[in-house]
């Protein structure tokens, strides 16, 4: 699990989202869709407008069949042009 690193590198992680749901804490595993639908639930969104980034293509294939929008990270430049593409940048 990355995230506590993630959380002592960046502190103000947090604050860029909506919602987040860490896979460990919740003892659920990625792809299975009910971590992505459990998200949903508690960000009161509809999966259409939640974007998914995970370097693993099957972590990714999971998000995008439970009907969210998902990036393959692959390296910071090609991050930048999908999140420029969709209006988030």
């Amino acid at each position: 699990d990355t995230w506590p690193q993630a959380l002592h590198l960046h502190p103000d992680l947090p604050a860029l989202f909506e919602g987040i749901v860490v896979s460990g804490h919740e003892r659920m595993v990625k792809p299975d869709r009910e971590i992505f639908d459990l998200l949903c639930t508690r960000a009161n969104a509809a999966p259409v407008v939640c974007y998914f980034i995970d370097d693993s293509a099957d972590n990714v294939a999971g998000a995008r069949a439970a009907g969210w929008q998902a990036h393959h990270f692959t390296g910071p430049e090609g991050l930048h042009a999908d999140l420029r593409d969709r209006g988030l940048l």
